[in-house]
């Protein structure tokens, strides 16, 4: 009996079979390795969904501000409110040419340092007018400090303004 016929058989079904075992080896751990980076993608959602919502919190919770991050300083919205409140503008009208002459000759910047200085350490507002701050704070959920750093701000601008700096703004 001639068996020269199993030869080709061997030589191409034995590696045929060998290579379908591999190929359904590698595609079982092909789908657990995809299911295990499915399993990933929803995590890291998941986890970037938490973080979304620790930074709004995270934002929520800070002061809101009274001030642009600009040169120079301006008022947000916000301060524009503030100011229109506490009539800022009309004090910072009556207050100004008393202090005109303590930042006669100075550069925009130096009266700007010069009216934050004041109204944070040396300015005493009367009783009327600390407590039309405070409540002013309050209701806008603000600091005091803001509400006098909206101050700071009008202030500047008409002493800018008595010197002749008004292009400074």
């Amino acid at each position: 009996m001639d068996m020269d016929w199993i030869r080709p058989i061997i030589v191409v079904a034995v590696p045929m079979v060998g290579f379908v075992i591999w190929l359904a080896r590698w595609f079982g751990k092909h789908s657990e390795w995809m299911k295990g980076m499915d399993e990933f993608k929803l995590d890291t959602k998941k986890a970037l969904a938490e973080i979304r919502e620790d930074i709004k919190k995270i934002l929520g919770a800070l002061p809101r501000n009274v001030l642009a991050g600009t040169s120079p300083l301006q008022l947000t919205e916000l301060g524009k409110d503030v100011s229109e409140s506490v009539g800022a503008g009309d004090w910072a009208d009556q207050a100004a040419p008393g202090l005109v002459d303590a930042v006669k000759g100075g550069s925009a910047y130096e009266v700007q340092e010069f009216c934050t200085n004041y109204m944070q350490r040396v300015y005493k507002p009367p009783a009327e007018q600390d407590q039309s701050f405070k409540k002013c704070a309050y209701e806008h959920g603000i600091k005091l400090e803001q509400v006098l750093d909206v101050c700071a701000v009008e202030l500047r601008d008409r002493l800018l303004h008595l010197l002749g700096l008004d292009d400074a703004v």
